[in-house]
């Protein structure tokens, strides 16, 4: 694991949380799951995610437990706050993991096939520049018809939301203003963008075929 992605902050978040297991029926996901594995950049949010139906006031007199956590919000099935300077999340999320987990001080990290799925969903719906880049760094070790097919897998939506896809792949208006992440990989925002124009091509041209 690539230790050096996250602060030293959060990295005495995950031990805690690891060693009180309250979150044992979640797992880490985005973009600090994914640092973690490739270690291409630095990442500071703590979203977890839970296939299991949760109550937020237990949840919640369970995390509250450690000092430096601040309550912020409370949706449905969702809760929202920090552990110290570190945004913390938990979401209900029903959609089945691929792969089994890989751990990470006693926490579950989903597998870069879930990643790639989910920052897939996340760039069909409204694409910041952090996903574009993610999801950039796991196509340089996972081909994009296989990410597809995660997708598909994890989501059942691939058939119809294929031409949508493909489009939101292209579609950098909403992320051209954002800041790049720090990056411990270098790329630029440019380098991104033309790599995509070329895959969204190379695979119109499949499908035409």
């Amino acid at each position: 694991m690539f230790e050096e992605t996250i602060s030293k902050q959060s990295s005495k978040n995950l031990a805690l949380l690891g060693s009180s297991k309250i979150l044992n029926n979640a797992y880490l996901a985005g973009g600090t799951a994914l640092a973690l594995q490739l270690g291409h950049r630095i990442s500071y949010d703590l979203d977890f995610f839970t296939e299991k139906k949760f109550k937020a006031q237990i949840f919640l007199k369970k995390i509250s437990q450690f000092k430096d956590y601040r309550h912020e919000r409370v949706g449905w099935r969702t809760i929202l706050g920090k552990l110290g300077d570190v945004k913390f999340s938990l979401f209900y999320y029903s959609y089945p993991l691929l792969k089994k987990p890989v751990k990470f001080k006693n926490i579950n990290l989903a597998s870069i096939d879930d990643i790639s799925a989910m920052k897939i969903a996340a760039i069909s719906e409204r694409g910041t520049k952090r996903d574009f880049v993610d999801l950039y760094f796991i196509l340089q070790k996972i081909q994009i018809n296989d990410v597809l097919r995660f997708y598909e897998q994890k989501y059942k939506k691939l058939a119809s939301n294929s031409v949508h896809i493909r489009k939101s792949l292209i579609y950098f208006d909403d992320a051209e203003d954002e800041n790049m992440p720090k990056m411990l990989k270098q790329i630029s925002w440019k380098e991104v963008k033309s790599f995509y124009e070329q895959e969204v091509k190379k695979i119109s041209q499949e499908i035409l075929r």
